[in-house]
């Protein structure tokens, strides 16, 4: 089965799709750079790397699904009140997922979204196209991945079949045995060989010195922050305005548990359960659940973690895409 996948971004939840065998006919990405790491490592029959509200859809009727991440920008609670919703530039492209189902008409559709966005009229105006319309969030360490990201999954069906829609429940292993296996310092190069293996992206940042002073005392599981409070560290005596730092900045990741949704890994400088240093973007991707053959060149460092970051885990898109396979299937 074929699908088109609508703000593809670098790849997470096409990637998901094809890994349970579906065919990726289409992608569409407005950044060019992303879209080459897609086209890259997802391999779509065509890649459109332009603005979707500028594409005629007709010509791929002959696609079985369409599947969306829209930008999530207008409803994030990371997004400043006075630039969210109506005010933000991506308020709307949602909807542009509708225009191309009934473009398309695909037998199945699935968005991708978060908590802070509200489907209900995304899931009228399905409805109203004929199809059974299922919505729900889910906390994607109760489907195999080692974070506590929670998302809408948005699925439409056709022949009734949406309250049959389950995504199976898998314990996710732990952030250590997940990033095990790696080189203990970032790479110089990348890529690099470490034990006869490439490894890609094995990259990351430097910190100033005062904070390299007291990244060792933050034990895991807790933030600069939520250390301060519980008096294990004099954050004080480090950062200036400590009560302006959100509660995740300098996370040190526990390593048997679950990590808590980080704002932005690379602004936070989320830290590595046992080495005094913020991860790599190859740790991230792999707490992302990206395989170690995905690469993210030609993107900058800095572009590489909001990538990752801004990505459906391919895992639990892996998930869903099985799902759907599985309903739309049914004699």
């Amino acid at each position: 089965m074929s699908v088109i996948d609508l703000f593809s971004g670098v790849g997470g939840l096409g990637l998901g799709f094809k890994l349970a065998g579906f065919k990726i006919d289409v992608a569409v990405e407005l950044n060019p750079k992303r879209s080459l790491v897609y086209k890259r490592n997802v391999k779509p029959n065509i890649m459109i790397s332009g603005d979707v509200r500028r594409v005629d859809f007709t010509q791929f009727r002959n696609v079985d699904g369409v599947i969306a991440g829209s930008p999530c920008q207008p409803y994030s609670n990371a997004t400043p009140r006075g630039k969210k919703y109506a005010n933000h530039p991506y308020f709307g492209l949602d909807f542009e997922v509708v225009r191309v189902v009934k473009q398309v008409k695909p037998r199945f559709v699935v968005i991708e979204e978060v908590p802070a966005w509200k489907p209900n009229d995304i899931v009228d105006e399905l409805r109203k196209l004929n199809y059974d319309v299922y919505a729900r969030i889910y906390t994607m360490s109760n489907h195999g991945v080692p974070m506590k990201r929670r998302r809408w999954i948005v699925v439409a069906v056709e022949r009734g079949l949406a309250n049959d829609f389950t995504i199976p429940m898998v314990k996710p292993h732990g952030p250590w045995e997940v990033l095990s296996n790696l080189p203990e310092e970032p790479c110089g190069s990348n890529p690099c060989m470490w034990n006869g293996k490439v490894i890609y992206d094995h990259v990351n940042v430097s910190v100033n010195s005062k904070l390299k002073d007291v990244i060792p005392l933050i034990p895991p599981g807790y933030s600069l922050i939520t250390a301060h409070r519980a008096g294990l560290i004099d954050a004080s005596k480090y950062v200036k305005d400590i009560n302006k730092k959100h509660s995740y900045w300098l996370y040190r990741i526990h390593p048997n548990e679950p990590l808590p949704t980080v704002p932005n890994p690379r602004r936070s400088m989320l830290l590595h359960p046992f080495f005094n240093r913020i991860v790599t973007v190859r740790e991230l991707a792999r707490l992302f659940t990206f395989p170690d053959w995905f690469s993210f060149k030609p993107l900058n460092v800095d572009e590489m973690y909001s990538a990752i970051t801004d990505s459906v885990p391919p895992l639990f898109a892996m998930h869903v895409a099985t799902a759907i396979k599985k309903l739309i299937t049914l004699p």
